[in-house]
């Protein structure tokens, strides 16, 4: 569904909808237009409530499974609900303190912070929790090529010291041929190979680069940064057993497929690292992950350790029926727990 459509969701269809979506969390039992009525203060009648469902269906926000009179909601209306509905959610004072009781009388060496991260959001949320060790991605520029497209169009080919070969097609303010691109890429490999993405020179330097210099450097920067990012290991999996208990997972199909899902090297393929920022809490819901069986779960996951320094990623895997809320709030505040005690550790402010 386009983003027209969401945006033009009138105030109390996003009522409904958020009503519907925290009905099925709490029961995950479809909900009908007659239950909404009684449960919450709507002052409309079921008839209306009835058309103003109907519509968010039209809108693919809700669906009706199988022949049930109620509605739960798409991957689309959690996505929206998510982005526009969901209550910013805080973590009490009570629950602030008991975790930090737990990673205080539970771990006291930097590798068990995050098996106890994950063993902590487990237990909170029910769900499979995932957890990184914090380490250092230190990626560095191995080499780079340079092809020629066209007259001002290049290939750049970089290789990095984790031997992975990327490739990104460039555009020059002005036009260049494939003497000067191999004159180019040689003069770069000799001041550049070894280095890392911090270590590369910035527009504004003392002395500024040439349109083209400045294109391709800014181009392998931005290029090893994001392979850094993207370098996940094998996580820590705990509440495999909370996840099995869901209802959607009863029959016996779903639970190999989930037993699958939740197998640690199949994970670290699947943790959609590129959904993680620096600052705040990913969620990726339903069909937006790749691969068949996260195609009904989701993922609430953040990034926590230090810029430049040691760094994980912490979170949780659940059915896309998943209070978000809830999740969000608790990834956050233990990924802020997780990054403290990494500056603790190594003494930063």
């Amino acid at each position: 569904m386009g983003t027209g459509l969401i945006m033009s969701l009138s105030e109390r269809r996003a009522r409904i909808l958020a009503f519907i979506v925290d009905d099925y969390v709490d029961s995950a039992q479809p909900v009908g237009s007659q239950a909404l009525v009684a449960r919450h203060a709507l002052g409309l009648s079921s008839a209306t409530v009835r058309n103003e469902m109907a519509a968010l269906e039209d809108e693919g926000l809700i669906t009706q499974p199988h022949t049930s009179a109620g509605r739960i909601p798409s991957h689309t209306g959690y996505r929206y609900y998510v982005r526009s509905l969901m209550p910013e959610r805080d973590l009490s004072q009570q629950e602030r303190l008991k975790i930090l009781h737990q990673f205080h009388q539970g771990a006291r060496q930097l590798e068990e912070w995050a098996g106890l991260a994950a063993s902590v959001l487990a237990t909170s949320l029910h769900n499979v929790a995932i957890a990184t060790q914090p380490h250092t991605v230190d990626i560095r520029l191995k080499q780079l090529q340079l092809v020629e497209v066209s007259e001002n169009r290049a290939l750049l080919v970089v290789v990095t010291s984790d031997a992975s070969v990327h490739q990104q097609t460039l555009e020059f303010p002005v036009s260049v041929n494939q003497e000067q691109l191999t004159r180019l890429a040689q003069r770069l490999n000799a001041e550049f190979s070894g280095k890392m993405a911090a270590e590369l020179p910035v527009r504004e330097a003392v002395e500024p680069l040439s349109p083209v210099d400045a294109t391709v450097v800014a181009a392998v920067a931005d290029l090893l940064l994001r392979v850094q990012r993207d370098a996940i290991e094998e996580p820590i999996v705990e509440g495999v057993r909370d996840l099995l208990r869901q209802p959607e997972f009863d029959g016996s199909d779903r639970i190999l497929d989930t037993l699958e899902a939740v197998e640690e090297r199949r994970l670290r393929r699947a943790i959609p690292s590129r959904a993680v920022g620096e600052a705040d809490v990913a969620v990726v819901i339903g069909d937006e992950n790749r691969e068949g069986p996260y195609q009904d779960m989701s993922f609430v996951l953040a990034r926590y350790g230090t810029r430049g320094g040691p760094a994980g990623v912490i979170g949780v895997l659940g059915p896309t029926r998943m209070a978000y809320g809830d999740a969000v709030a608790h990834v956050r505040y233990v990924g802020d727990v997780l990054t403290e005690l990494i500056r603790a550790f190594y003494g930063e402010d």
